[in-house]
């Protein structure tokens, strides 16, 4: 709410890439452009786009099998509070007998280190690899996704991947957020539409066991992920569609040229 007094204060034109910015700036008086998320044009973009699994499987050197993509967040607290549980799910998906074939990709965040994952992972042998810069194939070739809140979430909905979303802090810092933020989600794609497209489990509800049920879920449940690609595409459709960067950037120039 501080922002909108240094909103109006400072700037000529607001652009904004969410939908449901418009009904918040609206209320409060301050102008804005909307040309749709130019986050489209990045996923939708080549060569990932055309890129099969087997040629990404063997351009990473991993194993020819499927997997779950893990996505534990880019900053320190974030991944220290994620990985132990992830890798407990990992281990506990791992040991059903229909899932022993699979492994878990985790994709490394461009700030971090193979260090920075492998004091969690080191005992896991051959069940968990980290992969840096590869984020959008590893979420557009993997079953399900585990992915702590933030943009990646919703990368996951414009690629495609059932996912479920996580996220724990520090206790202390929880509660403090949850008296601020006056939100029913965390996740982006929930925002948008307005309603849960897929789960988010926070703080104590950020289990193994409770990963576990939802990823089983991703992947045995048809209607439940038809649900949730349902939604993915309302949420596709809502952010504009692609060619949002050249139109925000033509929009831009031409607010320039009018304020010369």
């Amino acid at each position: 709410e501080s922002r909108v007094r240094k909103l109006k204060e400072w700037v000529d034109r607001l652009f904004i890439v969410f939908p449901f910015e418009k009904e918040y700036f609206d209320r409060k008086g301050v102008s804005y452009i909307y040309k749709g998320n130019p986050l489209i044009d990045a996923v939708d973009s080549p060569p990932a786009m055309l890129e099969s699994r087997q040629d990404f499987l063997s351009r990473t050197s991993l194993p020819d099998k499927p997997y779950i993509a893990m996505l534990a967040g880019s900053r320190m607290n974030e991944i220290n509070f994620m990985m132990p549980v992830l890798v407990e799910f990992a281990r506990k998906l791992s040991s059903i007998p229909e899932y022993s074939g699979y492994q878990f990709i985790i994709a490394g965040a461009p700030a971090r280190s193979l260090s920075d994952y492998d004091r969690f992972i080191r005992d896991s042998g051959d069940l968990i690899h980290v992969v840096f810069g590869e984020t959008y194939p590893i979420l557009r070739h993997a079953r399900a996704a585990v992915i702590n809140s933030g943009t990646a979430s919703l990368e996951a909905c414009l690629i495609g991947t059932p996912q479920v979303v996580a996220y724990r802090t520090a206790a202390v810092n929880y509660m403090i957020a949850r008296s601020i933020i006056k939100v029913r989600f965390i996740s982006l794609g929930n925002l948008i539409l307005g309603r849960r497209c897929f789960c988010e489990l926070l703080q104590d509800y950020f289990t193994p066991d409770n990963v576990l049920f939802e990823v089983r879920r991703l992947l045995e449940d048809e209607y439940y992920r038809k649900e949730m690609q349902d939604g993915y595409s309302q949420i596709r459709s809502s952010l504009g569609g692609s060619g949002a960067s050249a139109a925000v950037a033509r929009a831009m120039i031409e607010e320039l040229n009018n304020n010369r």
